[in-house]
């Protein structure tokens, strides 16, 4: 049955990943030291890591159509479409995870395919464990995405998150299992993550059944191929699939390609600063993942004005809370590395600020990537991501003999710049406003908030510490926190949207 407000489910949502965002720190902080601490090693693990991605798009874009229609089809209260919506993009998922299992078990045997200069015997068995691991538990991707799109398209996802609380305090936890009293037990902690993170799932599909009596036995009955469903969902998960491809050209290949060219240290290096943005990016899907289901139920039942209040509430409620937090780990990038991994890592530095700084216009790109795909726009969705392809590898193949690794990350913040203007006129022409218009009401606004930002920053720059320590790190991010708690206070003075929509929110919860 269909909420008339969503404001609780939201709250409730961002209550939780609070929480989740707050052991994703600690765990970031915690086992990152312990695992770069051999460095050619870490970065074999960093490879491993970077291959699980391809896991989320391994549905060749079935399953995030599936999972639109299933949403639409849960508006109107069509539960037996929902459940052959979902039947048939897992199974999908299911086909197509096997195939990588596959792969995973020749790479197993092979592992130079990907990493190069395993040049000891320890290094090769670690890589070939790590795929071997990756092999077992690939076909059980599906157990862990069925729960997370039921929750999803009724936007109770902080019942998923409450369980994954509990499974990260167990594995922050076990750090110091794998990892202290002269151990480097770095395949134990992995097969360890992939554990927990199945058994978190098949909790959480318990907690489903019991809360909402979801038919589990229907779905199963519908895990399988269905040519209706097929021909409903085809064409939306073919440009799912081409903009999957394209992302998958441009952001998650970095990692690898590094490891083949330029080797496994360099992949270290490379993976501190990526580290930091896949953890903007995990904040960031927090951020706007109750707003995609949102987008389906207007689209739904056709309240496009509705669609275009909510889309327009996002980007201003959005902006202080990504653009604010980038700029200032930005400017402290050098502090927080050296005093968080130690100077062996300070030539991270500059990589670091640019892959931090990929995403500060992901304020308006994230939800026009959103509505794009609730509005079925295929051919705009197509041209963004094949042009960032193209600039992309085109940049460091012109560009890597100079500057090397770093040419990863300076073209992969050009490319996301490049896709966050095109966004920027999307989002206007959808408000139909000018592009003055939407900067006036959306940019403007905030100038004052940015202004004192770089001045609080600047007075601050002679209290971060660079000596790798606890304490240094505590009080780095001490003073960031701090300054942007400034900022964000100054910005509910300043600005009466962003105060009354946060009144409105307290009065509701």
């Amino acid at each position: 049955m269909l909420q008339k407000s969503y404001t609780r489910n939201y709250l409730n949502i961002y209550l939780f990943q609070t929480l989740s965002i707050v052991l994703g720190f600690v765990s970031l902080f915690v086992v990152i030291p312990y695992l770069s601490g051999n460095k050619e090693i870490y970065g074999i693990y960093s490879i491993c890591i970077s291959v699980t991605v391809f896991f989320s798009y391994a549905d060749l874009g079935f399953l995030s159509a599936g999972t639109k229609y299933a949403a639409e089809c849960y508006t109107r209260n069509e539960e037996q479409n929902e459940l052959k919506y979902l039947g048939f993009s897992h199974f999908i998922l299911f086909i197509c995870m096997l195939l990588f299992s596959v792969l995973f078990i020749l790479v197993g045997f092979n592992p130079e395919w990907l990493v190069k200069g395993l040049d000891s015997m320890e290094k090769y068995k670690t890589a070939q464990r790590l795929f071997f691991i990756l092999a077992v538990f690939a076909p059980t991707t599906v157990l862990q995405r069925l729960p997370q799109m039921i929750l999803s398209i009724r936007v109770k996802q902080h019942l998923y998150q409450q369980i994954q609380i509990v499974g990260n305090l167990i594995k922050i936890a076990s750090v110091f299992y794998f990892f202290t009293g002269g151990r480097y037990n770095i395949v134990g902690y992995f097969f360890m993550l992939q554990l927990i993170t199945l058994l978190c799932s098949l909790i959480t599909c318990v907690k489903i059944k019991r809360v909402f009596h979801y038919d589990f036995k229907g779905f199963w009955t519908y895990f399988r191929f269905s040519k209706a469903v097929f021909q409903n969902t085809y064409v939306l998960a073919l440009s799912s699939l081409v903009v999957t491809v394209c992302w998958v050209l441009y952001y998650e290949l970095d990692s690898m390609a590094i490891g083949k060219i330029l080797g496994a240290e360099e992949v270290a290096v490379y993976a501190i600063g990526f580290t930091i943005l896949n953890f903007f990016r995990s904040l960031l899907g927090v951020l706007f993942s109750p707003f995609n289901t949102r987008f389906n139920h207007f689209y739904g039942l056709g309240n496009i004005e509705e669609l275009k209040h909510f889309y327009r509430n996002i980007i201003l409620m959005t902006f202080p809370l990504i653009v604010f937090p980038i700029l200032a780990l930005t400017y402290a990038t050098k502090p927080f590395i050296l005093s968080w991994v130690g100077s062996s890592y300070e030539s991270s530095v500059q990589i670091t600020q640019w892959l931090i700084l990929c995403n500060i216009l992901a304020f308006v790109a994230y939800p026009a990537g959103i509505l794009l795909y609730a509005l079925e726009k295929i051919k705009v969705m197509y041209w963004v991501n094949i042009i960032s392809v193209i600039l992309f590898w085109l940049g460091i193949a012109l560009t890597i003999n100079r500057w090397g690794t770093e040419s990863f990350a300076i073209f992969k913040f050009l490319t996301f710049l490049l896709s966050g203007v095109i966004y920027i006129k999307i989002s206007s022409n959808f408000l139909q406003k000018s592009l003055v218009q939407f900067m006036k009401e959306i940019i403007l606004p905030y100038l004052p908030a940015l202004f004192l930002l770089c001045i609080v920053l600047f007075f601050s720059h002679a209290f971060f510490m660079e000596e790798k320590s606890w304490f240094a790190l505590f009080v780095n991010i001490g003073i960031i926190i701090i300054n942007m708690g400034i900022v964000m206070i100054f910005s509910v003075l300043m600005i009466p949207q962003l105060k009354s929509y946060l009144l409105k929110l307290k009065h509701e919860f």
